[in-house]
């Protein structure tokens, strides 16, 4: 998400400004991490997902195969059965999350192949790999982070490039200032043997936002699901 670059002050203003007045976009999200272990064998991992964010909601969904996101995919890859029960895949499944008036969050997983959408409660965030941050889901990298990090340089092309260094990890963000997400997060250790990279750019919006193609679909509670 190299040559040391001149530290600036941090602007509170425009950290304010991202939490009142958020642009809606449409992101493409390509991620890749690599990890050498001391076996000596190189793990590498890539995926890419589609982020659509209007105001009080986000929907993200990864691309899978050939046919992208939103492609209808089998049963088995949107769930698993144990015991006769069917366990969303939290991988594979969309993932729409909406802020509600009292900042609680409600968070589901769509289960395109059942026609169903499945609610989440906080309990269970754990399950699916969610945090329950909305800043963080919202906009990829919660700008109230930032004010722990340092400005490097200044604005460039639109992008602000802020660091932190904590023992042997660095982590640096590029953030576009005016979109109001992150082009690009990265983190890395000293020793070269863990890196991870996002890297965020502008997709055109789709022809129906997701979630409004949902009528019809059944609603249960995930700990319905549950062994």
């Amino acid at each position: 998400m190299k040559m040391l670059m001149t530290v600036v002050l941090l602007s509170p203003m425009s950290l304010t400004q991202a939490a009142v007045n958020p642009p809606d976009q449409n992101l493409l999200i390509q991620h890749y991490s690599m990890v050498s272990g001391r076996d000596g064998v190189k793990r590498e991992t890539t995926f890419t997902e589609r982020v659509y964010r209007r105001n009080d909601q986000v929907w993200t969904e990864r691309e899978i195969g050939n046919g992208g996101a939103g492609a209808n995919r089998s049963g088995a890859a949107d769930e698993h059965d144990h015991s006769g029960h069917n366990h969303p895949d939290a991988g594979s499944s969309p993932m729409w999350v909406r802020r509600q008036a009292d900042g609680s969050l409600d968070a589901r997983l769509i289960e395109r192949h059942q026609r169903r959408t499945v609610k989440v409660d906080s309990q269970y965030y754990g399950n699916i790999g969610f945090n329950g941050d909305w800043g963080s889901t919202f906009y990829l990298s919660d700008p109230q982070s930032l004010k722990n990090m340092r400005a490097v340089g200044p604005v460039k092309d639109g992008v602000q490039l802020y660091e932190s260094k904590r023992g042997e990890l660095t982590v640096r963000v590029g953030w576009d200032v005016k979109g109001q997400y992150p082009r690009r997060v990265e983190s890395f250790d000293a020793h070269g043997s863990a890196r991870r990279q996002t890297s965020v750019s502008l997709i055109a919006a789709p022809p129906v936002l997701p979630w409004k193609t949902l009528a019809g679909y059944a609603e249960i509670d995930y700990s319905d699901l549950l062994d």
